[in-house]
């Protein structure tokens, strides 16, 4: 049983679009995998010299049907403890990961096909199955990414959720009395939040210094500017500047509609500040929390994987909702394990799904 496997190209697009939506079980007209958001991820440069090409494949049985896809969004660890040239390790994420079930062992080709792009692969999350076939294929477990979430709306978020159930009536009864018993701190750090609809060189600087006390996906402005070009959702980007002017840090903020409910979710895409302090970061929540209510969401979400970003979360009156598997595949260990990893949604395709 032959089968093809090659890049990605323009004619694919509308069928990759059926597979996936097929495959995944999600609506035909589903963002994710629309074919406009398909070009934009795997066919739009992303303005990086060093990104490699090409940033999805597809297998095809004898007939040309597509039976697997796998998609990579590149990029690279850094941090002042890695031991490599500049602390930079290029890496990869994997999304839209599907075989047809027809075809065993094409989801393992396809990985195989894409390990060799570069040294180090991680994943956030994922379906069960993808999960087990990455442990079995040299992926370590460590600690989970924690998605926290805030209400920006409660009686919004509460008449759209429904009762339906009495099991659902509890469970909206229990996220409520958690919204009024974790009422936000005062903050104690002075931030402004500015507007950007371009990053330029202040990134490299504030990346360098989040760097110094943990280990992150790498940041250029022409990363940031490639999600200011998302082709649904508008995302929207910001800097933090301090009292004297300086820039301390930078984020990207959307909005996603839930199509069952009509809950509207305010991710923080991307939050870096320049320093480990709670309360800084409990500032920059706040910040965002306020942006994110004007801008008309019902519920505020970030990720956490360091303990000064889930301080200044709680502080801000985010909670806990649940963790993300994270795996990591890195057989000659140049990424350190004693720093504590700063993950966003920006990894992977957390943005806009």
């Amino acid at each position: 049983m032959t089968r093809d496997i090659r890049p990605l190209q323009s004619d694919d697009l509308d069928a990759l679009s059926r597979f996936l939506t097929s495959g995944f079980g999600a609506a035909a007209d589903a963002d994710f995998a629309a074919p406009d958001v398909l070009r934009w991820k795997y066919l739009e440069s992303m303005g990086d010299s060093q990104e490699p090409e090409p940033r999805s494949y597809v297998a095809r049985d004898e007939s040309g049907a597509i039976v697997g896809h796998l998609g990579i969004c590149p990029t690279a660890f850094t941090s002042s403890a890695i031991e490599a040239p500049g602390g930079r390790v290029p890496a990869l994420h994997m999304i839209d990961w599907l075989g047809s079930p027809t075809r065993r062992g094409v989801g393992v080709s396809l990985m195989r096909k894409v390990n060799e792009i570069a040294s180090v692969q991680f994943g956030l999350g994922g379906s069960r199955a993808g999960r087990d076939v990455a442990e079995r294929s040299g992926y370590e477990l460590l600690p989970p990414i924690w998605v926290y979430q805030r209400m920006l709306r409660p009686a919004r978020w509460a008449r759209l959720s429904g009762l339906g159930s009495p099991r659902q009536a509890a469970r909206i009864a229990r996220d409520l009395a958690k919204h009024y018993l974790n009422r936000p701190a005062p903050i104690r750090s002075q931030l402004e939040l500015v507007p950007a609809s371009t990053f330029g060189a202040e990134v490299a600087d504030i990346a360098s210094r989040a760097a110094a006390h943990a280990v992150l996906t790498e940041r250029t402005p022409e990363r940031l500017n490639y999600f200011l070009r998302f082709p649904r959702q508008a995302m929207s980007g910001f800097v933090f500047r301090d009292p004297s002017g300086r820039t301390r840090g930078f984020a990207l903020l959307n909005l996603l509609p839930q199509p069952r409910t009509q809950i509207v979710v305010g991710k923080v895409v991307d939050c870096l500040l320049d320093d480990a302090d709670p309360d800084l970061r409990h500032t920059a929540a706040q910040l965002l929390s306020r942006e994110l209510a004007r801008q008309g969401a019902d519920v505020a979400e970030a990720y956490t994987g360091t303990p000064w970003t889930t301080e200044g979360l709680r502080r801000a009156g985010y909670v806990a909702r649940h963790p993300l598997d994270f795996h990591l595949r890195d057989p000659n260990r140049l990424i350190p394990r004693d720093r504590p990893f700063q993950f966003t949604p920006i990894e992977g395709d957390y943005a806009y799904t």
